[in-house]
């Protein structure tokens, strides 16, 4: 399995994900002005991010491989997945 960055990049901060300042890419989940979940997009907007890759920022964001697909590729809402963490206990 294979997710372009750039595509990660949009579908994440499309979802209530905000840009963290550094160096590199961090993105960062936010609920009642509280952080909850920050993750890394590796390698820059221009490359695939493998397996591997997705596995590290699936556990960052607190979900499964296929809930983080799910959350990328749109079939998971924001709304969605903020109640996932209030399911998980990450989010009170």
């Amino acid at each position: 399995m294979v997710i372009k960055s750039d595509k990660a990049y949009k579908s994440l901060t499309k979802k209530g994900f905000l840009d963290a300042p550094g160096d590199h890419t961090f993105l960062e989940f936010y609920h009642d002005d509280k952080l909850f979940v920050r993750t890394n997009i590796s390698h820059g907007a221009t490359h695939d991010l493998n397996d591997f890759l997705i596995g590290k920022m699936a556990n960052q964001c607190k979900l499964d491989k296929k809930d983080f697909t799910d959350l990328i590729n749109c079939p998971l809402s924001a709304a969605e997945y903020l109640q996932k963490l209030i399911n998980k206990g990450i989010v009170k």
